[in-house]
């Protein structure tokens, strides 16, 4: 938990560990009960937790402050946090919570000009389609439809975990079987901020989701995927990389996977909007009547898109059964070839090296003649 991390990082912070006081309990409460999404209940309450624990007296207490006091205490953290080597980010995150439940008791958190700036991710890998495929090769039917899938929709991982419902996904791909369709499209709301979005479920993503739905190991499952939690997908991804020997260059976790996805849409030449409709960014008002075109466009163009940038498993995908003869059969061709190309070599050494008896036969005649 956060509350751990800072607790783990601010030793020698003589602070007494906070208590709940029940007008305070019942304030946190009501205030995390109102977020929109379960993912960030979570973070705000493990936020909100390392300003109680650092703060030491509730924050009942704090409320009842000038709004300048508040400015200084919450400063006064953000400058332990610094000290403490906390990532920026991080610090960023436990203020944001702090102000958040300023705000929803009526109350200004006025930290203006004075907040750290986001930190730019230098730390973290960056992956490769390569890189994907290896890790992709080395895992079991759940990993790989895991994997499938946060390559083909690009969401965040709560979304994926917490979003796609199991049956709804068994209806899609037996539908794709139905019509014979290799890519499944489907609309979604994105519950932290209420942008719709387009689901793209491609060839890779729908066998492997096929396979694990119907593996034995799953059909007594509501959810779709054993995993259900951030960090154990981070993990997974982790033993994935190791086992797979990817040359790491920084933090291997589960956002790089979406940051891959949209490297890959803006290499095939989406626009922007069609972009955060995938990825389910916000998108103004002013532009909403976009919307309409926006699913036939992409639906047109994804297909030879997921070809050249999005396919991570090219050899994994189902090459039909001429096709595959008409392979064999050029192989064939080359391998003659090769043989014929050897046996003129052969011809032609035995030439250059007859040449060369002849060359040395004359050579040998005269110096005969002028002896």
């Amino acid at each position: 938990m956060l509350t751990q991390g800072y607790e783990n990082m601010s030793r020698g912070v003589k602070r007494q560990h906070a208590t709940f006081e029940p007008d305070e309990k019942q304030l946190i409460e009501r205030w995390i009960e109102e977020q929109r999404t379960e993912s960030t209940k979570h973070a705000y309450q493990n936020n909100i937790d390392a300003f109680r624990l650092w703060y030491g007296k509730p924050l009942t207490d704090f409320l009842k402050l000038s709004l300048q006091d508040m400015r200084s205490v919450a400063l006064k953290f953000q400058g332990d946090c610094q000290r403490k080597k906390i990532p920026a980010n991080t610090t960023i995150s436990f203020l944001a919570a702090l102000g958040s439940f300023c705000t929803w008791n009526g109350k200004t958190l006025m930290l203006k000009n004075k907040r750290l700036r986001t930190q730019i991710d230098l730390s973290s890998h960056k992956f490769s389609n390569g890189d994907l495929t290896q890790m992709f090769d080395v895992g079991n039917v759940e990993q790989k439809a895991i994997l499938s899938t946060f390559v083909s929709l690009g969401w965040e991982v709560s979304a994926i975990l917490n979003d796609l419902d199991r049956k709804y996904i068994l209806g899609l791909i037996e539908r794709a079987k139905e019509e014979n369709r290799k890519f499944v499209y489907f609309q979604s709301q994105r519950g932290k901020t209420g942008a719709l979005r387009l689901g793209v479920l491609n060839p890779l993503a729908l066998g492997w989701l096929d396979k694990w739905l119907h593996d034995e190991r799953s059909q007594t499952m509501k959810t779709l995927f054993t995993y259900t939690t951030k960090e154990g997908i981070n993990s997974m991804l982790k033993h994935l990389a190791r086992d797979a020997h990817i040359t790491k260059l920084g933090r291997v976790h589960s956002h790089l996977i979406r940051k891959w996805v949209m490297s890959g849409l803006s290499r095939a030449k989406f626009n922007e909007f069609q972009i955060k409709y995938i990825l389910g960014k916000a998108i103004p008002v002013t532009d909403a009547t976009y919307l309409l075109t926006l699913q036939e466009e992409i639906e047109d163009y994804y297909p030879e898109a997921y070809e050249k940038f999005l396919n991570i498993r090219a050899t994994g995908v189902h090459v039909p059964e001429d096709m595959r003869k008409e392979n064999e059969n050029l192989k064939d061709s080359v391998s003659v070839l090769k043989n014929e190309m050897a046996a003129m070599k052969d011809q032609f050494d035995s030439v250059l090296e007859k040449l060369k008896e002849l060359k040395e036969l004359e050579a040998s005649r005269k110096r005969t003649k002028k002896t």
